[in-house]
């Protein structure tokens, strides 16, 4: 799980430097490899977080498709 939390970060700080696509990219694919179990807490949140500083972006909708099904990150809204 450290591992997770680390590329995580990194996810956000691609976001941060311009890179939305990479930072849904990645992740999303932290998020597909991880078990269900694992995919909450601290993992989750970060996940969470990133997903608001995406809003309104292509790359959201491309997280929420990759890893979250559209669905596991509930919002209030349908983020499709």
């Amino acid at each position: 799980m450290p591992r997770a939390l680390l590329a995580m970060d990194t996810a956000a700080r691609q976001r941060a430097n311009g890179d939305a696509p990479a930072a849904a990219e990645m992740a999303a694919a932290v998020l597909h490899r991880l078990r269900a179990a694992y995919r909450q807490g601290m993992v989750r949140s970060r996940a969470e977080a990133l997903h608001r500083q995406l809003a309104g972006r292509r790359p959201r909708s491309h997280l929420d498709r990759l890893a979250f099904g559209g669905n596991i990150i509930e919002t209030g809204t349908d983020s499709r």
